[in-house]
């Protein structure tokens, strides 16, 4: 072993000096950042951004305080944001009336408990007009930068308050007023779908699929019960499906990540103070990039597919990398193999997709159950569970996507 090192000695400097050269960015990938937009103006964001403000406060002006924040803080890591205090936030409604509908027991509570809706919408009268107004926009975009520590808009406040809404159609319904209940969820899910198609960012799409689900359960219940007429939902279009965005951003997040941690001496541990020689030997941050980048071009590709064409793409691996790749990005590939991937979250709006069809199928067409095909598998038939129609499908469904509710 002596021997050895002693005839390797003389050339460690060679060695460290090969050590140190990363490979070019690749075009694809340098197309990809360069689609970031770090100059455009969004409203609508800043509005969701300040959505929680007092409502003696603009959330406009709210929102345009805490991107300043924001951006101070991707501009110095060390930066302690201030943010708006919870306790001026306007009240964020909770209990029993607020549950996750996917949860058991949850839409029963909904539809079986006396709720005092005129009463929650007066309490709640300035979340409603705040949602209201966001609905007004037609355009969002993210203005922070992507990162994993990046700041999001208070979502559950708008969630909240779409779920006032919900509570408000099924009180109407349970007034004997079917119809005019299920026009307002006709029109809330409208509303929720153009969101749907305006979020650039994973965690505002998968937001808005849920509660666009809930709408269609709650639909579903309704229709079951009073076997009224009902036109089709339309199906998901291309750009209410489509990833472009949101893989733009993802993609960045891991870009703007690896570069930071190019010859960092905290690269295994916090504190840590390894030289910057020996981390760029063990970890090339371009060759990482170049390696995810056809990742996030496959993820517009498939979220832009059919279900059926979705199954066929479900486990295809990324290309292998050679020995010599390995060796020279150890710390990369190590990062590139924990990572988790996107598909489930495809999976999620291709699982709704199938929640449309099953819902026309069996409310608008009035077709049996056990008629209905599958778009997964063609072959394949509806299943009754729970109180819920549901399709078979490639991926877990957690949250019944591609079940529809007929009785509670």
């Amino acid at each position: 072993m002596i021997k050895l090192f002693i005839l390797i000695l003389p050339f460690l400097p060679i060695i460290v000096l090969l050590g140190q050269i990363d490979d070019d960015l690749s075009p694809k990938a340098t197309e990809l950042i360069n689609t970031i937009e770090v100059d455009v103006e969004s409203d609508a964001y800043l509005y969701l951004l300040g959505f929680s403000a007092n409502e003696n406060d603009s959330p406009e002006k709210v929102g345009v305080n805490l991107l300043n924040e924001y951006r101070k803080q991707e501009s110095d890591n060390s930066y302690a944001v201030v943010d708006y205090s919870d306790a001026k936030k306007i009240p964020l409604p909770q209990g029993e009336f607020f549950c996750k509908t996917w949860e058991e027991g949850c839409l029963a509570t909904l539809f079986v408990s006396d709720i005092d809706i005129n009463k929650l919408k007066v309490k709640y009268s300035a979340l409603l007009a705040r949602l209201n107004r966001f609905h007004e926009f037609n355009e969002y975009k993210t203005l922070t930068k992507p990162s994993p520590i990046e700041q999001y808009p208070p979502y559950k406040y708008i969630l909240a308050a779409e779920r006032l809404e919900v509570l408000y159609a099924i009180a109407t319904y349970k007034s004997g007023k079917s119809k005019q209940a299920i026009s307002l969820l006709q029109n809330q899910l409208a509303k929720v779908r153009k969101s749907l198609r305006l979020q650039d960012n994973l965690i505002g799409k998968m937001a808005f699929l849920i509660k666009a689900s809930e709408i269609i359960d709650v639909l579903s219940v309704i229709i079951a019960q009073t076997g009224a007429d009902i036109k089709a939902i339309p199906e998901l279009t291309i750009s209410e499906k489509d990833f472009s965005e949101v893989s733009t951003r993802e993609f960045a997040v891991s870009y703007y990540l690896f570069k930071a941690l190019d010859r960092n001496p905290e690269l295994f541990r916090m504190g840590g103070n390894l030289p910057s020689w020996f981390t760029r030997i063990v970890f090339k941050p371009n060759m990482t990039i170049n390696t995810i980048t056809p990742d996030y071009y496959r993820l517009v590709r498939i979220s832009r597919l059919k279900p059926a064409e979705f199954v066929n793409e479900l486990g295809s691996d990324r290309p292998s990398t050679s020995l010599i790749t390995n060796l020279r990005n150890y710390v990369g590939n190590v990062l590139i193999g924990i990572s988790t991937g996107y598909d489930e979250y495809v999976a999620r709006v291709m699982d709704f997709e199938t929640k449309i069809h099953l819902f026309n199928r069996l409310h608008h067409y009035q077709d049996e159950l056990g008629a209905v095909s599958n778009p997964y598998y063609p072959s394949d038939k509806t299943e009754l569970s729970g109180g819920n129609a549901c399709f078979r499908g490639p991926l877990e469904d957690k949250r019944f996507l591609r079940c529809i509710k007929i009785k509670i």
